[in-house]
């Protein structure tokens, strides 16, 4: 225990030492000035809760928790689509050449202000997208200066050209791996985090030295606007042309001349299955490559291991969480909990925990971004109900007495869910904890729960790590993150952030998500130039070829020198000077 102790202490210290080295080496931050929106009037609703309205071309932006007015956005045109990205790649031509320590120095700058604004962010973000204010402080700012405080701190280790190994036959070579700016990158984000899906994007962009445009959802276009301005005010306060970072909010049709534009080199997609389809047919046509971030059905996985005492109260309140923030709206939202010993108690404890949430703005559970998936969360849950399902909590649609025009649906609690239910295939995006037992809590039985729906997001284990089944569950997971005894922790760490099958493909965050962003270019040189050992191309194999016969015996000479055994090798080198 004592060895441990020290160890900790010890690698704290240094982190610290680190931590103040790396600190004392960037310039401070530079505070600026972005205002923020005008916030509604609490008594100005909107007739039509919808952000296309009859007469008018222009998105309506309206708040889904109240329905209060917010105003009217320009949607952006074909020809202004053309523009913004030729104004990025204009900017990009000096961005390129930025080092990065002044990359460093803006995201610095970026980060304070967002630090020093979290509450009007937030307010901002809640009131476009209908989530609560802790939900907002929880998924958009502290997501947001983690992933800033990563780059700061790991970027340039990440994005260092890097040296490879070589082998015999080309032992005069160097060989390097660098990363370069690919231009013009666009990210095409959802709704549900408006400021942290827009700000992830520009700091991987800025930091890889390419210039992005953003095209946001047209549900929260009203605050895309001003974070627009936030991330080009941290450009701006260090003397850097802000053109670098566009915003377009279109209507869905227009959407298609970003991802088929030739002048993008690289596309982030974050939404649906069915959209997906259509941005990468439209980035085949440039052959533009796509990173897919799609939805999920995770599966939160409770082990026999896991102690009635000292984890399921806990458990509990994972869970909660992890369903619920947002009104359900999350990629990797938990969205099946599969247990097998531990089931009657989860269902026990979580039922009242679940008939006390309360829906408003001002509550604990928010409200969905439109009525659009209302009907389809009904039907789910009433198919669900006439195969055996038990109805706990909610299960409907919720009109709000102090916000009839906002959008709501009841917390819903569903148990003895079966795998064959359509609710336990189908992603539900919503307040809608479901629950399903599982014979045992073996690998087998787990594994064939958990993998059924042709989803491959994010997944959680909970149980004793001293568990034999723990290990076998963790690599069986068709998942492309796991968090064992956590939720989404795997997010916070920015580790690789991605999915398999109906969940996409790519990684954002992390080493993976910069590289991924850059063009990855290999070079290979000459160790010793200087003395003029180079390659030349030996006289047997020198066009045209007089002997194919003893050209023949001294490539095959080359090749057993090269991977050949000690034996082989001789053999291979006494070919090739007989064949010289």
């Amino acid at each position: 225990i004592i060895s441990g102790i020290a160890v900790v202490l010890l690698t704290t210290s240094l982190g610290r030492v680190c931590l103040s080295a790396l600190q004392s080496s960037m310039p401070r931050p530079r505070r600026y000035t972005v205002p923020p929106p005008d916030f509604p009037d609490s008594e100005s609703t909107v007739e039509d809760a919808n952000v296309k309205v009859e007469g008018n071309d222009n998105i309506h932006c309206y708040a889904p928790a109240t329905g209060q007015f917010l105003g009217f956005v320009d949607a952006s045109s074909l020809s202004g689509i053309d523009r913004s990205i030729a104004a990025a790649a204009a900017a990009q031509k000096s961005w390129d050449k930025t080092s990065f320590r002044e990359r460093r120095a803006v995201l610095r700058s970026l980060m304070q202000y967002i630090l020093d604004h979290a509450r009007e962010i937030c307010r901002v973000a809640a009131l476009d997208s209908g989530k609560t204010l802790i939900d907002a402080q929880l998924g958009e700012v502290l997501v947001t200066v983690e992933k800033i405080q990563w780059t700061l701190r790991h970027g340039e280790k990440a994005l260092r050209p890097s040296r490879r190994p070589t082998n015999l036959l080309l032992s005069y070579k160097r060989n390097t791996v660098c990363y370069e700016p690919m231009g013009v990158v666009a990210a095409l984000v959802s709704w549900n985090y408006p400021f942290h899906n827009m700000m992830g994007p520009i700091i991987s962009a800025l930091f890889t030295g390419n210039a992005i445009v953003v095209k946001v959802s047209e549900q929260t276009a009203w605050s895309s606007t001003w974070f627009l301005q936030i991330a080009r005010g941290a450009l701006a306060a260090h003397g850097h042309d802000p053109r670098v970072v566009q915003m377009v909010a279109c209507w869905p049709q227009a959407a298609a001349h970003i991802t088929s534009h030739p002048d993008i080199s690289h596309i982030t997609f974050i939404g649906s299955q069915p959209i997906a389809r259509q941005v990468a047919s439209g980035a085949a046509k440039v052959l533009t490559p796509v990173l897919a971030e799609l939805g999920g059905k995770d599966p939160f996985i409770v082990l026999d291991s896991a102690s009635a005492s000292k984890d399921l109260p806990r458990i509990v309140e994972v869970i909660l969480r992890g369903t619920f923030q947002a009104a359900g709206q999350n990629c990797i939202g938990i969205e099946r909990v599969i247990a097998a010993a531990h089931y009657d108690e989860l269902v026990e404890m979580l039922t009242p925990r679940v008939q006390a949430l309360r829906l408003g703005p001002d509550a604990d559970v928010g409200a969905m971004i439109n009525e659009g998936s209302h009907d389809r969360l009904e039907a789910l849950i009433e198919d669900a109900v006439l195969q055996g399902a038990r109805l706990l909590a909610g299960g409907s649609r919720f009109t709000h007495p102090d916000y009839p025009k906002g959008h709501y649906f009841q917390p819903t609690l569903l148990v003895d869910v079966t795998p064959a239910m359509k609710i336990a295939k189908q992603e539900c995006f919503g307040p809608i904890l479901t629950l399903i037992r599982a014979p045992s809590s073996s690998p087998r039985d787990i594994l064939a729960i958990a993998n059924a729906p042709d989803f491959g997001l994010g997944a959680s284990v909970h149980g004793s790590d001293r568990d034999p089944a723990m290990a076998p569950i963790i690599h069986g997971l068709k998942a492309g993150m796991v968090a064992v005894n956590d939720f989404a922790v795997y997010y916070a760490a920015q580790l690789p952030f991605g999915g398999v099958a109906g969940s996409g493909y790519g990684r954002f965050a992390g080493e993976e998500g910069l590289r991924g962003l850059c063009n990855i270019k290999s070079v290979c040189q000459d160790r010793f130039g200087w003395l003029g050992i180079r390659t030349a191309i030996p006289p047997p194999v020198q066009y045209p070829v007089a002997s194919q016969d003893k050209g023949w015996v001294f490539t095959q000479g080359v090749i057993e020198l090269g991977y050949g055994g000690w034996l082989t090798k001789a053999k291979g080198l006494r070919k090739i000077l007989g064949n010289m």
